[in-house]
């Protein structure tokens, strides 16, 4: 899904176009991605962004790289006996939440560490421009961006960073499913507020107890609305 107002980037286009295939059954679970010299003279992009492509598809759990072999199509995972297989997006998702409930928790701890004023400052901003917009779905959405993305820059620590955009990255492309399940706006303004205050303490204890907190709460409310489906 492009976002209106932005320009789309070359891997995206690489990455709209094979879950599009996908999508239409032209790639089935299973198969092989067509050879890159030929993804590259179709889609006009070069190399290197057919290969952020590719990272961005292993992430978002379409696809899956086979030793010697090449790229498929992956197959979407059981996340237990009691629960039927979930829809392939829904499958990755999780997925990504299930890393944040690992990652999270460590930025903020980092963040409570090494934060500055300015850092504390901008953070602050956020929240303020948060609470006037919670009401905009779309605006809750950037905003939630700028919050951890502020948090991890907090950290000092640039692979910090990059791993927050990346999580966006991919949050962002369904952020419309994702942030219309997440309908407790209370919540979502006050666990962002329980992070700031823990980093604004210098609390490192604290700032990865909320992170925990908040991102559990995610997950749980994301599972139930993707197991819905």
């Amino acid at each position: 899904m492009e976002q209106a107002g932005r320009a789309v980037k070359k891997y995206e286009k690489v990455v709209n176009s094979i879950r599009d295939a996908i999508s239409r059954g032209e790639l089935a679970y299973g198969d092989p991605l067509p050879p890159e010299r030929k993804l590259i003279d179709e889609l006009g992009v070069s190399r290197a962004s057919l290969r952020e492509a590719f990272s961005v598809l292993e992430l978002l759990g379409l696809i899956e790289s086979q030793q010697g072999k090449g790229r498929f199509v992956r197959r979407p995972r059981d996340f237990s006996d009691e629960l039927v297989t979930l829809p392939l997006e829904g499958s990755a998702l999780l997925e990504l939440m299930d890393a944040r409930r690992v990652l999270d928790p460590a930025i903020a701890g980092e963040a409570a560490r090494r934060a500055s004023p300015s850092d504390m400052a901008k953070m602050r901003r956020i929240l303020s421009d948060t609470r006037d917009n919670i009401d905009d779905l779309s605006y809750r959405a950037k905003s939630d961006f700028d919050f951890h993305l502020a948090m991890a820059e907090a950290t000092h620590n640039f692979i910090f960073v990059n791993v927050v955009r990346m999580e966006f990255n991919l949050i962002m492309a369904t952020h419309k499913m994702i942030y219309s399940a997440l309908t407790d706006k209370t919540a979502f303004a006050g666990e962002h507020e329980a992070l700031y205050d823990s980093i604004l303490d210098h609390d490192f204890e604290r700032a990865s107890q909320a992170a925990t907190a908040h991102i559990d709460r995610i997950y749980k409310t994301l599972l139930g609305a993707v197991a819905a489906k």
